[in-house]
């Protein structure tokens, strides 16, 4: 293969090794793709891999593959190629800084029949925090049309999504609140008498969901929910993308870091005026997990989905560098299977050890479990 081009990694594409395999995050189409651990390493530096001397060393097998890597690359744009006349540096890696407006990015609010919820209080914690997202969980026997007042009393203060968790009542007319409000990004209504899709999302909003299942808080996992843009993946370089300049409050108006925190940091009920919540949100205290991000917890550092994963579970301090979970996945990275998959194991079937005392791996066992369901590949 005649080399006379330049050819660098497009800025907006991003491939992460997991154990078995990686991902490539493609930010710029929002689309992500399950490619092979060796093709990251390609596309961590193209120019190593296709330099003229290096490459003429290589075997036959060597040089079909990384043509074949370079041309799939090009084809789906995840490699640029420039002539060899500019320099690269006229391709700048993209700022994967952080960098966000508000104090507080997403509220969370429980509402019980039995509390009574003052929503101009909850008002102006939004504009207090300059919060962005707003997710509101009913729990069973809420008037429904309280929930119509509420999203009257903030349609105009710049929220940018809205999601609803409430039961189904099959009086209520759950079309006629997306008719009504734009920023209603998602509809979730638990207990129905079917589980579908209802109305799928227009440019991520609009989606509403039946479930015949109750509402309840889990750690499971699904692909079905993880999501890529920027704004995702730079927070979770170093952050926890489920913490992270996160507020509940609870029914009774507990204030909290997340619905399945124990913390409780104070109640609404005595917050005499909305810059109070400030001083509530920027303690260091409330922050302990915002900055506990998956390169940093056993096995969350070793699993492709790491960046695109928005992870409940809380993480658990073993030292001053280390943390792990005590709750299992329901995705185990070292074999790349799903709970229910042909083939899946929990850790401790496949010679892994997470937990206070420390991390532990079986190299041998490993490479004889994924030879078993993969094959040499």
């Amino acid at each position: 293969m005649k080399i006379d081009k330049t050819y660098i990694t497009t800025s907006t594409c991003f491939a992460e090794k997991g154990f078995t395999r990686a991902i490539l995050y493609d930010l710029q189409k929002f689309t992500y793709e399950v490619i092979p651990n060796s093709l990251a390493e390609f596309l961590e530096n193209p120019l190593n891999w296709l330099d003229s001397k290096t490459f003429e060393n290589r075997s036959e097998d060597e040089k079909a593959v990384i043509e074949e890597y370079l041309s799939y690359c090009l084809e789906q744009e995840y490699v640029t190629e420039i002539p060899n006349t500019i320099p690269t540096q006229n391709f700048p890696k993209l700022n994967l800084n952080f960098e966000y407006p508000s104090v507080i990015s997403n509220i969370s609010i429980s509402l019980n029949p039995n509390f009574i919820m003052d929503f101009t209080v909850i008002q102006n914690i939004i504009l207090e925090t300059k919060c962005y997202h707003l997710q509101i969980i009913v729990e069973k026997g809420f008037d429904l049309n309280l929930i119509k007042s509420y999203l009257k009393l903030i349609d105009t203060i710049g929220l940018r999504s809205i999601e609803l968790i409430v039961e189904f009542q099959p009086e209520f007319d759950y079309q006629k609140l997306i008719d009504l409000y734009n920023n209603i990004a998602f509809i979730f209504i638990y207990a129905a008498p079917t589980s579908e899709f209802l109305q799928k999302a227009n440019f991520g909003l609009h989606q509403i969901f039946t479930s015949e299942k109750d509402f309840a808080i889990t750690h499971q996992k699904s692909l079905n929910f993880f999501n890529v843009n920027i704004t995702l993946y730079t927070e979770s370089q170093k952050h926890n993308t489920y913490f992270n300049r996160k507020l509940h409050i609870a029914a009774n108006g507990d204030i909290k870091n997340a619905p399945l925190n124990s913390e409780v940091f104070g109640n609404i009920h005595q917050v005499k005026q909305a810059s109070d919540i400030l001083d509530i949100v920027k303690s260091k205290e409330f922050q302990k997990y915002w900055y506990v991000h998956k390169g940093m917890i056993d096995v969350c550092k070793d699993c492709e989905f790491r960046h695109m994963c928005v992870d409940n579970r809380i993480p658990i301090k073993r030292n001053d560098a280390d943390y792990f979970m005590e709750t299992e996945c329901n995705y185990n990275p070292y074999i790349a299977k799903w709970q229910g998959e042909k083939g899946y194991n929990i850790l401790k079937e496949c010679g892994i050890t997470s937990n206070k005392d420390g991390f532990s791996l079986n190299r041998k066992k490993l490479i004889a479990i994924n030879k078993e369901l993969w094959g040499d590949n």
